[in-house]
């Protein structure tokens, strides 16, 4: 097809004069009929890559989505465009999911949504092979792989089902993709030497920085000078850190709003409004913001914390700068984060003994309906690291858990109860609405709404005349569970289970690895730009950078103290070098703790502080570098000398320097 066409097809549906970098090779690819694998940051124009051929091709696009939230929106920008477009996922009715399956099959639409978890049903399946599929498009195609930062099972399934519906051309698109994921992505959707296109990463008017800060007190001084900017956003790891962030932005009259996947929908969906409409608002958010915010003049994105890999930051600072204009990309970096971020990867892959210890508190009973937070005490164990084994147990098939909060009151009458009895109105109405459903003497159960609805009062006055018939003693009640059931599907004890962990140990890995490039971004001394290119695989951007902390220098600038570099301390703990690195230090000081808890030893008498802050000194990478330092002799070495070389020798792939002359008059003293 020529390219005239979908030039005049660009202006008539989307009123676009002109293509965006990589997005004309793009189109020309998937209209030849060959299978292409697209990558594009965030704001690049991807969905136009497979929007644009849709309205070309015969037949229909179906598009693969993880973004439920987002599926609305993009049909109904696509239907006030004149283009026949839906969706079909959980939030519709049987009815209406049916209804839009059936005109699925009589080729009523130009593009249809889903989520990869639609092809669990073999109806949607059976549906699609009776429809005439055009395209296959399947958007952030980086859940396929097990090597990215946001794999998801469901995603893994694409390649079997892409073999099954046999569509003439297939379209992979993401907005952050190693090499190596991409040839990932090619493997499970066993595509032949497709096309990959690579653009659009290189940003020039955003303006990369990474700025060193002692504490929070330094993270709010930044965030306070970037609101000065104009819109913005700031990220932080957890809930705490944003309220926190949030409270002393408000209190220095920022426009600032909150957001976090802890608060109530409509309290979400208006912070998401009031940033959207207010000019200069600033957002202190955890990564559950972003989806589907377009807002073009968003002066500066921070991060307030390290995040878990760089594809993952790369997506949330493309939110910055798209209307073209000057903007800046700023990580207050402090390696506590870091270890924070280890943590978490840590409790998300609890290890086997977890596992074991939890099923063998589950197999024995017939259902466990008494919530996390008791499981996680039974078992001495965190509530995340529990849940964690749970969401495992219940992928391998080995675990069933019942749906949230079912409600149901369990409710058992007293042989005597009469409606009569109580002195209060409401307990004399609500009882009346029990014995309605259970007689006197019976147990059952029921649910608030339905009593309320009988008894004419609202749920809580259901709830309180309860209260006082139990006391009363007409009734025994047991109260909803509202949480979710668990319920083990086969007896036997975890030795027998026969469960394979390995997939488990291989993604805490790789999250680890994902965390260590993002620090070797945070450390790295070379220019920040060229390194975000390079990892994403992008060669053909010019070289010369005028737009990163290391080729321009800084812009936030922090008194010495909170601007302290990797291997200086302004204050050193007693005994400790003057100089040392403090990356080293806290590694050790954490290795030495874990091995302090497995031996049952006290911590002082694996190494002590000075031997830790000289080995944080002097880095050694070789057993006679080791022997040098005071205090680490031969029994030390035997014991926990090869993971300290490995600790050492990371610290200075990060960019920290042994201090020589410390280590040398260890030496003289020898």
């Amino acid at each position: 097809m020529e390219p005239v066409d979908a030039s005049e097809a660009l202006q008539r549906y989307f009123g676009l004069q002109a293509f965006r970098p990589g997005q004309a090779e793009v189109v020309e690819s998937v209209l030849s009929g060959r299978n292409t694998v697209v990558v594009m940051p965030t704001g690049a124009g991807k969905s136009l890559c497979y929007q644009l051929p849709a309205t070309m091709l015969d037949g229909v696009t179906l598009v693969i989505s993880p973004l439920i939230s987002l599926m609305k929106d993009q049909v109904d920008a696509l239907t006030a465009r004149g283009i026949s477009a839906t969706f079909i996922n959980s939030t519709l009715s049987d009815s209406e999911r049916h209804d839009r399956q059936r005109r699925l099959r009589e080729g009523a639409f130009k593009l249809v949504y889903v989520a990869p978890e639609r092809f669990r049903s073999e109806a949607f399946v059976s549906s699609l092979t009776e429809a005439r599929v055009s395209l296959l498009a399947i958007d952030e195609a980086h859940c396929i792989s097990q090597w990215g930062h946001d794999f998801r099972p469901d995603y893994s399934q694409l390649g079997q089902i892409r073999k099954r519906l046999r569509p003439p051309r297939t379209v992979a698109l993401t907005a952050t993709a190693t090499p190596e994921v991409r040839d990932d992505i090619v493997r499970v959707l066993l595509m032949k030497d497709p096309a990959v296109s690579v653009a659009g990463f290189d940003r020039p008017n955003l303006f990369l920085e990474v700025v060193n800060v002692a504490g929070d007190a330094d993270k709010r001084r930044v965030c306070l000078e970037l609101a000065d900017e104009g819109s913005g956003v700031i990220y932080c790891s957890t809930r705490k850190q944003a309220e926190g962030l949030h409270d002393a932005l408000k209190k220095k009259e920022v426009p600032v709003v909150l957001y976090h996947a802890g608060m109530e929908d409509n309290a979400r969906q208006q912070a998401q409004e009031d940033f959207m409409s207010t000019p200069n608002a600033v957002a202190v958010a955890t990564n559950a913001f972003g989806m589907g915010i377009d807002k073009p003049d968003i002066r500066f994105v921070a991060h307030a914390a390290i995040p878990r890999a760089v594809e993952a930051y790369y997506q949330e600072i493309g939110r910055a700068g798209r209307d073209g204009q000057p903007s800046r990309a700023v990580l207050l970096f402090n390696h506590a984060d870091v270890f924070t971020q280890q943590r978490l990867i840590e409790s998300s892959h609890p290890p086997q003994t977890l596992f074991a210890d939890v099923w063998d508190a589950l197999y024995r009973v017939e259902s466990f309906d008494r919530g996390v937070h008791v499981l996680a005490a039974q078992v001495g164990a965190n509530e995340f690291e529990v849940s964690a084994v749970l969401k495992q147990l219940e992928r391998a098939g080995k675990l069933s858990r019942g749906g949230r909060g079912e409600g149901r009151w369990g409710i058992t009458v007293q042989a005597g109860a009469s409606p009569l009895g109580p002195k209060s109105a409401e307990a004399r109405a609500v009882l009346s609405a029990v014995l309605n459903l259970i007689p006197p003497g019976a147990s059952g159960s029921t649910e608030l709404y339905l009593l309320a609805r009988s008894s004419g009062l609202d749920e809580e006055r259901v709830r309180h005349a309860l209260g006082l018939l139990e006391r009363a003693g007409a009734v025994t009640l047991k109260k909803p569970f509202i949480g979710r059931a668990m319920e083990c599907l086969q007896k036997v004890p975890f030795s027998q289970l026969g469960l394979d962990l390995t997939r488990v140990r291989a993604q805490e890995r790789q999250a680890l690895l994902l965390l260590k490039r993002m620090t070797d971004y945070a450390y790295g001394a070379g220019c920040r730009r060229q390194f975000l290119l390079r990892y994403f695989g992008e060669t053909n951007a010019a070289r010369a950078c005028s737009g990163c902390d290391v080729c321009k220098g800084k812009k936030v600038k922090l008194t010495p103290a909170a601007a302290a570099s990797p291997t200086d301390r302004v204050q050193s703990p007693f005994g400790a070098p003057e100089k040392y690195s403090i990356l080293a230090a806290e590694e050790l000081k954490r290795f030495r703790r874990e091995l302090s808890r497995d031996l049952g030893l006290p911590s002082y008498l694996i190494f002590n502080d000075a031997t830790m802050y000289g080995l944080a000194a002097a880095l050694p990478i070789t057993q006679d570098e080791f022997l040098n330092v005071r205090g680490a002799g031969d029994a030390t070495w035997e014991r926990f000398g090869p993971k300290i070389l490995e600790i050492c020798l990371m610290a200075r792939a990060a960019g920290h320097e042994p201090q020589v002359a410390y280590a040398a008059a260890r030496r003289r003293k020898r």
